[in-house]
């Protein structure tokens, strides 16, 4: 009796566990509520700052070669002609006042190697010629010629002329900290310059 009692309750367990087994999955369950969003993470550490660009060339101004215009003879001591006048200057958008002014004469100085060009002021030592130039209060740019006698001078040492202009700049006078990253270009030579700014011949 008792053997048959235990045949009949694992019968009864076998049955239970097929048909648990055999049925089908049940739905998923809705989607449980968002956790609260995490601590914010420390600020990294900035980065090394990058190299500096090159010089931009779109806003430096420079003249074709103007023909010397002082004007021969007269024994004056001094003799001054315009290479831009205010017009032009206003034409140009430029402020000559916060910008560096360059100005440059070309000639065969030597009379061996032909042309060769030389940043202003210059002097002609052998004849006590002095060459310079100006920017006017009204916005011009001229150059000036000096002698030390009034004898016929003609002012003919260069042949041409040119000027460049840099908008912007600081006064090489100036001591802010300014001044301190800005080149000063007027120590560079006419071919560092054009090589700068890629200023053509």
């Amino acid at each position: 009796m008792k053997d048959l009692v235990k045949l009949s309750l694992i019968l009864v367990l076998s049955v239970s566990i097929f048909s648990c087994s055999d049925g089908e999955d049940g739905a998923i369950g809705p989607a449980g509520p968002e956790g609260p969003a995490g601590a914010q993470g420390t600020q990294g550490i900035q980065g090394d700052p990058g190299d500096p660009g090159d010089p931009g060339t779109a806003n430096v101004i420079y003249s074709d070669w103007i023909p010397n215009g002082f004007t021969p003879g007269g024994g004056l001591l001094q003799k001054v002609f315009t290479l831009a006048n205010a017009q032009q200057i206003t034409d140009l958008g430029v402020n000559l006042d916060t910008s560096t002014v360059l100005v440059y004469g070309r000639g065969d100085i030597l009379l061996v190697v032909g042309d060769e060009v030389f940043p202003l002021p210059y002097e002609n030592r052998s004849t006590e010629e002095r060459y310079t130039y100006t920017t006017t209060n009204q916005g011009s740019i001229r150059a000036v010629g000096f002698a030390a006698s009034n004898t016929d001078n003609d002012f003919d040492r260069f042949d041409d002329y040119r000027y460049v202009i840099i908008p912007g700049g600081v006064a090489v006078s100036s001591t802010s900290s300014a001044t301190k990253s800005t080149p000063d270009y007027t120590t560079m030579s006419y071919k560092e310059i054009a090589t700068l700014f890629n200023i053509p011949e």
